[in-house]
């Protein structure tokens, strides 16, 4: 298969390199499997205040945050073949598209433009901060690491499936 680099792909959210920087990255955890949820995860609902003893944002958010995060440092720091970007973007579209709907459902007063806008906003802080610990760090920081290899799982993942086995079962 044809390997790419950073370079222009279909899809609904594919990885771009941020028009602006809207703040300094926030210091990453420690234990890299936490790197990509800890990425802006509350950037995703900005402009949805919610008012005080409101629920929690779904979780989902935080999923698409991880998509988001490990998308940026894959098309940053390593080769992506294009079966493995397809699958990826159709894991990535179909956690959107549930994002959108509970968007909608916790925030029924917002337009559909709105949550794209608000959607849209969260990805780009998210890219921005993944490239600015890339450009300080590199691509052999072992968050950025983490992140391209959580890229690779959730290119793998087949919705409705049970997880794969280690082989030393």
């Amino acid at each position: 298969m044809k390997k790419t680099r950073s370079s222009a792909r279909p899809g609904l959210m594919r990885p771009t390199t941020p028009t602006r920087a809207t703040r300094k990255p926030s210091c990453w955890p420690r234990a890299p499997s936490r790197a990509a949820a800890a990425l802006g995860s509350l950037a995703l609902i900005l402009g949805f205040s919610a008012p005080a003893g409101a629920e929690e944002p779904p979780e989902i958010l935080n999923i698409l945050s991880q998509f988001v995060a490990s998308s940026t440092a894959a098309a940053r720091c390593d080769e992506i073949d294009d079966d493995q970007m397809v699958a990826f973007l159709a894991n990535q579209q179909m956690i959107y598209l549930q994002s959108v709907m509970a968007l909608q459902e916790q925030h029924p007063e917002a337009t559909g433009e709105q949550i794209a806008e608000t959607l849209m906003r969260g990805q780009e802080d998210i890219q921005s901060q993944v490239g600015q610990r890339i450009d300080a760090h590199g691509c052999d920081d072992p968050n950025a690491r983490a992140l391209i290899e959580l890229f690779a799982v959730q290119a793998e993942w087949r919705p409705g499936e049970s997880p794969r086995q280690d082989a030393d079962d």
